[in-house]
């Protein structure tokens, strides 16, 4: 089935190359809160001039030529931008985008926009199936402005240092409390399933600013209270990830106080716009991010594998 449509296929994917850069990010730059991961990577290629091998090209037919018409990131995850406003053609174009998409190396996970991604993981579920697990919706949420400063924060008895960047100084006692919100968020330990891609991802992060922590006094040891890092930056977009609490200190506060200073210290350090996603059955994070000023903007879907 596959092999016979690609053959009568009106649309390609093929690596996207330097000459398509400009192109490509335009087209990502419709949404940029919606396609952050895409555009951070094509923002690199365009400053390095590498193009990695996990950007793939849309291209449709036009009589003995082709134009592009979207965009594939398949590495750890895989995104796609993709045309939505014409619902015939997005039909045959994502019919034949999964076709070409079944060939190459299934990803850790399908994420972006509910409607694009849904639909590509039901034409791919044959080839790539069974998910382990399918969030369907989740909240996209977005941010441009000064966060609402929410009071009552109950740090008694926790020493409590202000949020900042992290370092590699701090990596001992940020290693465990980044596991630990992976293995609730994800569902497996990265410390046995990848661990060295894992612990290079995280100290990436904080040599290039993107990880903040709060530390605190608990049990009559200094640790992590609150952290979050921005896992994907580009468009002027930083999309924030791994927010996470103390399990022992939630419910006093340091979720909604720790975001209002990270959203503060990104949009000052790295990007005017700050947006996450989260899932739509975790009512405290959603409350705690309608708390701090974020507007709901879409909704994403990850299918995990």
């Amino acid at each position: 089935m596959t092999d016979s449509l690609l053959r009568r296929a009106q649309h390609s994917l093929a690596p996207l190359q330097r000459r398509d850069l400009d192109a490509a990010l335009a087209l990502a730059m419709a949404d940029p809160v919606a396609h952050v991961v895409p555009i951070m990577h094509l923002e690199t290629a365009r400053a390095s001039g590498v193009m990695p091998g996990s950007l793939w090209a849309v291209r449709r037919r036009v009589g003995l030529h082709s134009a592009l018409v979207g965009l594939v990131w398949n590495g750890a995850n895989l995104s796609a931008v993709l045309p939505e406003d014409d619902v015939e053609d997005a039909e045959t174009l994502r019919a034949e985008v999964a076709a070409a998409a079944a060939r190459l190396t299934r990803p850790a996970a399908l994420v972006g926009p509910a409607g694009v991604t849904l639909d590509l993981w039901g034409r791919l579920e044959p080839w790539w199936g069974p998910a382990r697990e399918v969030r369907a919706r989740q909240v996209s949420m977005a941010i441009d402005h000064e966060p609402t400063r929410v009071p009552g924060v109950d740090g008694a008895g926790l020493d409590l240092e202000a949020v900042r960047r992290s370092s590699l100084d701090d990596y001992d006692l940020l290693l465990p409390a980044c596991v630990h919100m992976f293995i609730g968020e994800v569902g497996y330990d990265p410390m046995r399933h990848g661990r060295a891609g894992y612990e290079e991802r995280l100290r990436s992060l904080v040599r290039a600013g993107r990880s903040y922590l709060q530390m605190g006094t608990v049990d009559g040891r200094r640790q992590v209270v609150f952290k979050a890092e921005v896992g994907a930056l580009g468009g002027g977009v930083a999309q924030l990830q791994g927010v996470w609490v103390h399990p022992d200190l939630r419910g006093r506060g340091l979720a909604r106080a720790g975001l209002g200073a990270v959203i503060d210290a990104a949009r000052s350090q790295l990007a005017p716009t700050v947006s996450l996603y989260v899932n739509d059955f975790n009512p405290v994070a959603i409350r705690a991010y309608d708390a701090v000023g974020f507007s709901r903007v879409g909704t994403f879907a990850t299918v995990m594998f």
